[in-house]
């Protein structure tokens, strides 16, 4: 269940950084320190996006969806993140550059589960009303309702 993933400890609103690099450290040490993501969970969100951006385009939202392999995590979740500044990112597929300040981090535990979170995820910020409801929110209480309504909705009507 993808609605379980999300936990109102893993939701900042006002991540005040300068780059991505920052933000890293940043989500990254919270995410080990409340014991979802294990010592390297860093080192290996940078590496996988060197290799593998993580920026989506979509028509009313720029996103980018940093994730790691599944040896990092220690208990599934995803971190939703908003920063103070927009941010350059690289895009997923061709690496070209885009910009945004909407980051949701994925703690996947079980690789085999990974499609079917990302076709949630693209589901989800394909919707005009899911995206400006997404944007609109500024409390960490209000995303954590938002993401969970959306997600147990989205699950229903796959399942």
């Amino acid at each position: 269940m993808i609605n379980q993933m999300f936990n109102i400890d893993l939701i900042n609103l006002n991540v005040d950084v300068d780059d991505e690099q920052q933000l890293f450290d940043f989500i990254g040490s919270d995410a080990i320190e409340k014991n979802f993501a294990k010592l390297g969970y860093i080192s290996g969100l940078e590496k996988r996006e060197l290799s593998y951006p993580t920026g989506l385009q979509f028509p009313d939202i720029p996103i980018a969806l940093p994730h790691v392999d599944s040896k990092y995590i220690d208990k599934p979740f995803i971190y939703v993140a908003r920063t103070t500044k927009i941010l350059e990112v690289k895009q997923m597929g061709d690496g070209r550059k885009m910009s945004t300040n909407n980051f949701l981090f994925l703690g996947i535990k079980n690789a085999s589960k990974q499609p079917e979170l990302l076709a949630h995820m693209m589901n989800a910020f394909q919707n005009k009303e899911f995206v400006q409801a997404f944007l609109e929110v500024d409390s960490n209480e209000q995303m954590f309702k938002l993401m969970n309504t959306t997600f147990i909705e989205l699950e229903n009507v796959n399942n």
